[in-house]
């Protein structure tokens, strides 16, 4: 979703001229929908609309998309799933420069609709733009900058917006999210790891628009009643803004790299262990520590946060909160052999989750399998296992 500065001009010099405006019959009424970008608030594109009148001087967006990153308790409320977003507007021109300078694509799709509706169109967008109706509480699946334009679109033509579900697949909120987050990116591998069981329900026709690519290719095949006859709802799409492909380059920080290195580098370590019979302690540190603040944010996600697809991880089977407790008591040597039943528990619960982990409800992002391994690496000298631990039981 574009961030945008608070636009006061949008305010107090457009709105004052054009509430009680009626828009001219060469109006048009338009979809934008603007490529995804780098920044993670940016990774499913985005969705506006525009009114254009050349004769009555307008042509200017309205955005659904708006947040101040400023506002109060910002990085608290958007874990907790109680992000406010704003409808606000723009004027055009600087809407596409904002794009160009991003390097996204931004493509057009005129709606053909009548004067009266396109009239409804403009008055609910004015009415829904003032201060008491502008905020709206965000939820990415249901209520965001690309459900409010279809909602808008279809009001305004009284829910006669008829869709071509043809052609629809089964795709759940997760395949969908896939298709837009980076899967080899922190960003990307910690929105996957995020989600859980709700994250894998089968979406509806209607429900798939929440991502504003979705929105486009639905409103390129949905029919309205104009005139008396069934035409298409959107005029042919043009492009306004052809941004340049970038080529995905293989990177040394990628999760995919890291991760199996750090796995490779711990299978060594642990071999070493075999061959010096001792213990790297450090090591198991680095490891629980991770694994239990992962888990603590996993937890507020999945039982604090009113996020709607965070609840119920099974992430959290092998990701404990209680490792990070672990982590620190580990480190005093007077109380590993108290903590070895920790490690047991642990490496039982891990192996049976990697076993069964196809024939569970949620779906899982492949890096689990490594980061699974590398718990369980660590976990199996307690279960007297020298070939995958290299422990012979000096703690030292």
């Amino acid at each position: 979703m574009k961030i945008l500065a608070t636009l006061t001009f949008f305010i107090l010099l457009f709105f004052s001229k054009v509430y009680a405006l009626e828009l001219s019959p060469d109006a048009r009424i338009s979809l934008l929908t603007c490529a995804p970008g780098d920044e993670i608030y940016s990774y499913f594109g985005h969705s506006a609309i525009r009114i254009n009148d050349p004769k009555s001087g307008i042509d200017y967006v309205f955005n659904y998309g708006v947040f101040s990153f400023d506002s109060p308790n910002f990085a608290w409320r958007f874990m907790k799933g109680e992000t406010d977003y704003m409808l606000m507007g723009q004027r055009m021109p600087s809407f596409i420069d904002s794009y160009r300078e991003e390097q996204r694509s931004v493509y057009e799709q005129v709606l053909n609709i009548s004067q009266a509706e396109r009239q409804t169109l403009f008055n609910a967008l004015i009415e829904n733009a003032k201060k008491e109706n502008r905020v709206y509480r965000y939820r990415h699946f249901s209520d965001n900058c690309s459900t409010r334009v279809r909602d808008q679109f279809e009001k305004a033509v009284a829910h006669h917006l008829q869709y071509d579900t043809l052609m629809d697949k089964k795709l759940t909120y997760r395949q969908l999210i896939d298709q837009c987050v980076p899967g080899n990116s922190w960003n990307g591998l910690g929105i996957k790891l995020a989600l859980g069981i709700p994250a894998d329900k089968i979406t509806t026709f209607s429900q798939k628009m929440f991502l504003p690519d979705y929105l486009l290719k639905s409103m390129s095949s949905a029919r309205v009643v104009n005139g008396g006859a069934e035409v298409p709802f959107v005029l042919p799409q043009t492009t306004l803004f052809e941004a340049k492909p970038l080529k995905p380059a293989f990177s040394l920080t990628s999760p995919a790299f890291v991760v199996n290195l750090v796995l490779l580098i711990a299978g060594a370590l642990t071999f070493m262990e075999y061959r010096s019979n001792k213990r790297i302690i450090g090591l198991d540190f680095l490891i629980f520590l991770s694994a239990g603040l992962a888990g603590l944010l996993l937890s507020f996600l999945c039982f604090i946060s009113v996020l709607e697809a965070t609840g119920w991880n099974l992430n959290l089977v092998w990701l404990w909160p209680t490792h990070l407790i672990f982590a620190f008591l580990w480190l005093i040597p007077a109380l590993r052999p108290k903590l070895t039943w920790y490690l047991k528990l642990t490496a039982v619960i891990v192996l049976f989750f990697l076993l069964v982990m196809a024939f569970l409800p949620q779906t899982f992002h492949w890096l689990v399998v490594p980061l699974s391994l590398l718990i369980l690496l660590r976990c199996a000298g307690s279960l007297n296992i020298p070939l995958l631990t290299g422990w012979k039981g000096n703690q030292k």
